[in-house]
């Protein structure tokens, strides 16, 4: 399996749980892995950037693709399409994202992949960024 990673060059700063984020690319870097077949080499890619007003982490896998018909699907509680798992990930995912002011969504298609995006807002003010409590996304 490939895995590339692209950042920034300048730190992107954005208020956020810590432990979430790991939580949410964690389960996001174990479907990428699940969804890709044994027969084809893996890649992933994730990249980072920003725009003026979000940080924006996408994870793009070269899977299966998730099918047209289950793509409403995803982010509710208890769907899997693996045979094992509780189909939770995504659910509780999707959940955490909101509470930070964040969105999840992604793109796929069938047979070439998906590609998750992480949508997080920017830390605004210099007087807020305590070192101690900031989320580096480096």
């Amino acid at each position: 399996m490939d895995i590339h990673l692209e950042e920034p060059i300048n730190d992107v700063y954005v208020y956020a749980d810590r432990n979430h984020l790991i939580r949410i690319l964690n389960n996001i870097l174990k479907n990428s892995i699940q969804a890709i077949p044994e027969n084809r080499r893996g890649t992933i890619h994730i990249q980072l950037k920003s725009t003026n007003e979000n940080a924006i982490i996408a994870v793009k896998d070269n899977g299966s693709g998730i099918p047209e018909y289950m793509r409403d699907k995803v982010f509710t509680p208890n769907f899997t399409t693996k045979s094992s798992g509780t189909g939770l990930g995504l659910a509780i995912s999707s959940t955490m994202m909101q509470s930070f002011n964040g969105r999840i969504y992604f793109d796929s298609k069938e047979n070439v992949g998906t590609t998750f995006y992480l949508e997080i807002p920017l830390m605004r003010l210099d007087d807020n960024r305590d070192k101690t409590n900031r989320v580096f996304l480096d």
